[in-house]
């Protein structure tokens, strides 16, 4: 076997690959103009479809601490991050955010040009167009073509149809067919050009941010970084430019308006309890002044100096827990009153860092539950975490509020016993001072307060002021030169293979569903017990009379082979007795007419003497090879009339030496099956065989009539022709069923009609086309059906 043959043995079945490669070459000049047209298609498409390019921006996501005095943390040193980048990505990728970006950029509305083949997207427009969504009633199709002219626009609506002239550059009249607004971006050099005419398309902002929302991907720079990478794919760099540098601005401004909603709430809670102690200082003023007038105090006495400074210290102490109690008081109120969610008021002055920190927590929790619900919804897992870590958190204030408010209250109690104890070192003081005393003592708590509530405001105010955004931008949006789209060696090469792919998919599915036989391995594939003797080339219709053929080394060649291989198939006969050997198939224009002539006229030529008879009696094909009439006497004949002498009838080939002669059908008869089976036939084929070395019988199909089963019991060996391409598989099984049942003697096959070069590729390369066609001629290249 050839090495460049490969072999493939599954269930006693062999595949030749260099025959399989060989049969789909034989159809190179459709899979030539399939490639062709395939690259054809990839270069227009290439030509025609614009670069895609990647815009890409980096931000660093700051945490708190970074935010305000950028320490660095542990994590930090050790390179990892801190920050929670998913919470950050949903931001970013929130419907909310986009749809500002839409908003800002103008985003619904694309303008387009027709070029000479196809339609771009344009990002800048000598015009803007807004959309106004109120004077749209119509509710149809949002696009209109828009031509610019020397004085103003011709706008048509493309839905119904509606025109509309201006004659300024200017559109501030929005109407239900044409709603929008046009201002030119420089109404001083704006000129028609080339191509003054452009497509608005107007989208819903929703969708415009669906859009956006897909078309903008978010992910992490590294594993452990802090970093996020925002890119974009876009045909129009400066806009996919614009897009995520807005992104950023407005996740920025986002996450500033966030850290300044706790400053505000302070503020306003502040504002609040000045409108309140600002009365209350006003009202004790007044009552000190007319207390003091009634009743004519101005100083203590100064034997109550030393008193007054122990009472002093207890005064101290009662002041600090009253108001401790009465801001915990105001906190309160501040829980207890909360219909919804709310941001509490931070540092107002408790002295409990319990508290503190739980109502630190508190907003904490409420700003980040607000943005997870604002893009997430009610119904999203994470949302409802927080809002139970919300209930949790407000519980736990009210909680610890009533624990400290107890604590104060007991404290209160020990200072009223100690102050009741000094009171009564008071005793000699007169009764008006300890009023006075106790006027003043309310005053300078209503001030203190007064005071402290004061510098936390100033405190809120500041902290608003100086609130940074939590996003440090590393990269602005940077386009690369090089596209990401369409990638033309892929597509290229996909095209290529697919031009391929396409013409060899559809032979496949042809060879597959074809179920003729093609090759000798066809035949021993469904026949393995009998041989295949030959393979005989196409012949043209004019190589069929034998001349040609001789004149033919190639198709002499085949014949010579078959002739010596049938030699070795034969059993020897007593001496100075010829070999029969019948040629049938299994239907006719199978070509065993052909296969009998020039096999007899191989044996001829060999020096044999040959005896070819036409048993074909219901449809000879014997007489066109030696240009008789189809009425001349033959066989039937012979066999029909006792009195008649079968050499008689014989045409002689070789007419001097008698070594080639020829027993035509003669007239078709009435029954040649009865014919054929008499003992006159079995007496022919008797006497012949004395005095010929071969006698060939060209007999009927086998399928179609059963005279050939008649007489093969007098039959050497048959010759059973199939024709590769026409035969069907299912007659090789039939041919096969008549050995076993014993109704034909040996037998092996003949393969007409073999077209090497579109078998094998290697083999005789014979290159003739077949005679049996009714014109004679070569299938063209271009038919690509059988």
């Amino acid at each position: 076997m050839n090495k460049s043959q490969i072999e493939f043995d599954s269930d006693n079945e062999q595949i030749d690959i260099q025959a399989v490669v060989y049969r789909y070459l034989a159809y190179w000049p459709w899979i030539l103009v399939s490639i062709v047209v395939m690259v054809l298609a990839a270069f227009l498409y290439l030509r025609y479809t614009p670069n895609s390019y990647n815009t890409a921006a980096k931000v660093k996501i700051l945490t708190d601490k970074e935010a305000t005095d950028l320490a660095l943390d542990l994590d930090k040193i050790l390179g990892k991050g801190n920050v929670n980048l998913e919470n950050e990505r949903a931001v970013l990728n929130s419907f909310r955010l986009n749809r500002q970006v839409v908003e800002r950029l103008n985003l619904q509305v694309k303008y387009f040009q027709t070029g000479r083949v196809n339609e771009r997207q344009v990002y800048s427009a000598p015009f803007i167009a807004k959309y106004i969504p109120e004077t749209d009633t119509k509710n149809t199709l949002l696009e209109f073509d828009i031509t610019l002219q020397p004085q103003g626009y011709k706008m048509v609506n493309l839905e119904t149809g509606a025109t509309q002239e201006t004659t300024t550059f200017f559109w501030d009249t929005p109407t239900a067919d044409f709603p929008f607004t046009l201002q030119p971006k420089d109404a001083s050099a704006l000129e028609p050009g080339d191509n003054p005419n452009y497509t608005l398309r107007i989208d819903s902002e929703t969708k415009a941010t669906q859009g956006l929302l897909n078309a903008i991907k978010i992910t992490p720079d590294g594993k452990d970084s802090d970093i996020l990478v925002l890119s974009l794919d876009a045909t129009n760099k400066n806009e996919a430019q614009a897009i995520l540098n807005t992104l950023i601005e407005v996740y920025t401004e986002d996450g500033i308006l966030d850290r300044q909603e706790v400053s505000k709430r302070t503020i306003s809670f502040i504002d609040e309890r000045f409108e309140f102690l600002a009365t209350e200082l006003d009202s004790i003023e007044i009552a000190k002044g007319a207390y003091k007038q009634n009743n004519n105090l101005s100083i203590f006495q100064a034997d109550a100096a030393s008193i007054i400074e122990k009472r002093s210290i207890k005064d101290e102490q009662l002041f600090e827990a009253e108001t401790q109690l009465l801001l915990a008081n105001e906190l309160e109120k501040s829980v207890i009153k909360i219909d919804e969610f709310e941001l509490l008021p931070t540092n107002i002055g408790l002295n409990s860092a319990a508290i503190n920190n739980l109502v630190a927590d508190y907003n904490k929790a409420l700003l980040e539950y607000n943005k997870w619900k604002t893009g997430a919804g009610d119904s999203n897992p994470q949302v409802k975490i927080l809002k139970q870590s919300i209930l949790d958190l407000n519980a736990n204030i009210a909680s610890s509020l009533a624990g400290y408010k107890s604590q104060l209250e007991q404290t209160l109690k020990q200072n009223a016993r100690a102050q009741s104890l000094a009171q009564q070192s008071f005793s000699a003081l007169p009764n008006k001072e300890k009023i006075l005393r106790s006027i003043e003592r309310e005053q300078l708590l209503k001030e203190n307060l007064y005071l402290l509530l004061l510098q936390k405001r100033e405190e809120a105010a500041i902290n608003m002021a100086v609130t940074s955004a939590n996003v440090k931008v590393i990269d602005y949006a940077i386009t690369n030169a090089i596209p990401v789209a369409p990638k033309r060696q892929i597509i290229l090469l996909g095209a290529f293979l697919l031009g391929v792919l396409v013409p060899v998919g559809i032979l496949y599915v042809k060879f597959l569903l074809d179920t003729k036989i093609y090759t000798h391995n066809d035949v021993e594939a469904l026949n393995p017990d009998a041989p295949v003797l030959g393979e005989i080339p196409v012949m043209t219709a004019t190589e069929k009379d034998g001349g040609a053929a001789r004149s033919n080394s190639q198709t002499q060649e085949a014949f010579r082979t078959l002739a010596h291989n049938l030699n070795f198939m034969q059993s020897s006969q007593p001496d100075g007795l010829g070999q029969v050997i019948a040629v049938t198939s299994s239907i006719k224009g199978e070509g065993k007419t052909t296969v009998s002539y020039n096999t007899a006229e191989t044996y001829y030529q060999l020096k044999k003497r040959v005896l070819l008879v036409g048993a074909d009696l219901r449809n000879p094909q014997l007489h066109p090879f030696i240009n008789a009439p189809k009425t001349t006497a033959g066989l039937s004949n012979y066999l029909s009339d006792p009195d008649s002498n079968w050499t008689d009838l014989l045409v002689h080939i070789d007419s001097q030496k008698q070594r080639f002669d020829l027993l035509l059908s003669g007239d078709i008869p009435p029954m040649p099956s009865v014919l054929l089976a008499s003992n006159r036939f079995k007496e022919l084929i008797a006497e012949a065989r004395k005095q010929y070395d071969y006698i060939i019988i060209d007999t009927a199909p086998t399928l179609l009539v059963a005279d050939t089963l008649t007489f093969t019991k007098y039959v050497d060996f048959t010759l059973y022709v199939v024709r590769s391409g026409f035969t069907d598989k299912q007659l090789i099984t039939y041919s096969k069923k008549l050995v076993d049942q014993k109704k034909l003697a040996a037998m092996g096959y003949v393969i007409n009609d073999m077209n090497h070069k579109g078998t094998y590729g290697y083999g005789y390369n014979y290159g003739y086309g077949y005679g049996y066609h009714a014109d004679g001629k070569k299938k063209p290249w271009y038919q690509f059906w059988n």
